[in-house]
């Protein structure tokens, strides 16, 4: 008895670390592959500092639990993680460097207020829309024309996101950044046709097969 009680929390602990590690990873890469000279990096950068990856990030620890309470908490936990990683790896990048005009000789410092509010602003962001993308995920598991929905909403977010990118910032960030923004999209597009179309090919068989039973 206590070692069937002992499993789920160590498989529940197991995938809480794997949740932490997946927000370290997206938070920690993201800024890391911005200073790279190669296209590929710069590549990797624009997806993984995306808002859609992170939306992502936290929909598919919500999906990977089929605990509600588990996917409405690792998921935040997850995003909390990146925040924190990426603006500490800002900080390590010099991001928030300033020099006192005042003073000169003094030298640069880092300007903690700057770096202290975004975090904590986006750590409590990160909170809500975790919580929300993590029940999300974790609804995306029922079959059926009630999860599609929710399977839909990241095809859906980045669609969105990249769409409003092309309109307003593919003239100033070049040809690599609107290649990578329209490849992104239309996968986007193509994963939510396929998603539709896998609902629906699965749903209308057991509902034909319902109308004849209570026909008969």
């Amino acid at each position: 008895m206590e070692g069937i009680a002992v499993a789920p929390s160590r498989l529940s602990l197991r995938a809480l670390m794997a949740a932490l590690a997946a927000g370290a990873a997206l938070g920690f890469l993201g800024p890391l592959l911005e200073t790279t000279d190669s296209s590929a990096g710069h590549i990797a950068h624009l997806v993984l500092a995306a808002g859609w990856s992170w939306a992502a990030c936290a929909f598919l620890v919500g999906l990977a639990r089929k605990s509600r309470i588990e996917s409405a908490t690792f998921a935040p936990a997850s995003l909390i993680t990146g925040v924190i990683a990426y603006y500490g790896t800002k900080l390590a990048q010099g991001e928030f460097l300033s020099a006192d005009l005042d003073d000169p000789s003094q030298g640069a410092h880092v300007h903690w207020v700057g770096f202290v509010s975004k975090t904590v602003g986006w750590c409590v962001a990160a909170c809500v829309l975790g919580l929300v993308l993590g029940l999300a995920g974790n609804l995306a598991r029922n079959r059926g024309l009630r999860g599609l929905p929710f399977r839909a909403l990241i095809p859906v977010v980045a669609i969105v996101e990249t769409s409003q990118r092309l309109r307003f910032e593919s003239s100033l960030q070049g040809t690599l950044a609107s290649t990578t923004w329209t490849v992104v999209c239309l996968l986007a597009a193509a994963a939510l046709i396929v998603l539709v179309g896998d609902t629906l090919i699965n749903w209308w068989p057991r509902r034909s097969v319902g109308q004849r039973e209570n026909g008969a």
